[in-house]
């Protein structure tokens, strides 16, 4: 199949998952031209053909409302008119299939819009968290807060009417296949994402120097108050390895050094829908303990491959005071995750079944 593959993600698991499996779809035979915007290009793209468009989002960290509101206007319009050129360049290559993937600005990006190709977006995270997710609500009647009720109106508004423009949707869990459901009214396919278990592996040469990692940020979707909660409450000195988004930004080789060097990792995000956190330290052969819920309970067999538990820090601390002084059980669960991620987690796997879904999708047209 001759496929066009378009993203606008920030740097992090989503983005590198679509290179991953852009580079599987071309092992298996498939043409991939990728298509991508950003502020810069990006050096050493394993793609043959790749077309950039250069959009430059202005900075704004707060305080500054005419800022504010150029992001939440004149920004948005001139995002939607590179979208539509990029969209003209698509149609006019008549590819197969047209594989999208979010965009940090929208979500649903709005070259769906556009689009009169078959296209397939695939929905990495099921909605846009900061418009829809409770736990993120805006709170009060000030000025700041109904602006703020009402710029999330008019981007929830942008982010259906792109939803709804696709062929078809693709998510990453069957929790994530729910939320779709409920928040935009959609049916869509479950199509897992895989690791690269030939890269995330353990090592016998690395010292295990951190007793527990947290990898996220401070922002309360993440669960790092209930991490930093469960830490205080150990007695004991504890080797904590905290990396947090907002002051650090790790290549995929620091994050998998972190891996090695841990002998468990925490994964307490609120609602996640996939998780690729927990499958990459799984693949290391490193103890997840995850919250029991969103796509965890999809990639983790309780008390085999990982822990899941309630999300309670309490809790939480006495499972990795139970852990660490039970080695046994460490080595135990760490091969098992090993074991369950290469013959069920792989690329190589996961990649037939994107395939087939997408020769399926491509069928029900005929």
């Amino acid at each position: 199949m001759r496929i066009a593959v378009f993203h606008e993600l920030p740097p992090g698991g989503a983005r590198n998952a679509v290179y991953a499996l852009s580079r599987e779809l071309i092992k298996l035979g498939h043409l991939i031209d990728f298509y991508y915007t950003g502020s810069q290009k990006e050096d050493d793209l394993p793609f043959k053909h790749i077309y950039f468009y250069n959009f430059s989002a202005k900075a704004w960290s707060g305080g500054d409302w005419k800022t504010r509101l150029y992001k939440d206007s004149l920004e948005l319009i001139k995002l939607k008119k590179l979208h539509r050129k990029i969209a003209l360049d698509i149609n006019s290559k008549h590819y197969d299939a047209v594989l999208v993937n979010g965009s940090e600005y929208t979500e649903a990006p709005y070259v769906l819009r556009y689009l009169n190709l078959f296209s397939i977006f695939y929905c990495h995270d099921p909605n846009y968290r900061i418009i829809y997710e409770p736990i993120l609500a805006v709170e009060g009647f000030s000025i700041k807060a109904l602006y703020e009720k009402l710029n999330r109106f008019f981007r929830r508004m942008i982010d259906k009417k792109n939803f709804s423009s696709a062929s078809e949707i693709y998510v990453n869990s069957q929790f994530a296949s729910k939320v779709v459901k409920k928040t935009y009214g959609t049916e869509s396919r479950v199509v897992y994402l895989g690791v690269d278990t030939k890269f995330f592996k353990p090592s016998k040469d690395v010292n295990k120097t951190i007793d527990v990692l947290f990898i996220g940020s401070k922002h309360p979707i993440d669960g790092y108050e209930f991490f930093k909660s469960a830490t205080k409450k150990i007695k004991y000195k504890l080797r904590v390895k905290t990396v947090l988004n907002e002051d650090q930004w790790l290549t995929t080789n620091d994050i998998k050094d972190l891996y090695l060097k841990s002998r468990i990792v925490i994964c307490f995000a609120v609602n996640e829908p996939f998780g690729l956190v927990a499958l990459e330290a799984m693949s290391c052969g490193v103890v997840v303990i995850a919250v029991n819920e969103g796509g965890y309970k999809e990639t983790i067999i309780n008390g085999k491959t990982g822990i899941l538990i309630k999300r309670n820090s309490s809790i939480l601390a006495n499972k990795i005071s139970y852990l660490l002084r039970r080695p046994t059980t460490i080595r135990n669960i760490s091969a098992a995750a090993r074991e369950h991620v290469v013959l069920n987690w792989d690329w190589e796997l996961k990649s037939k079944a994107f395939s087939n879904e997408i020769e399926n999708s491509l069928k029900t047209l005929k």
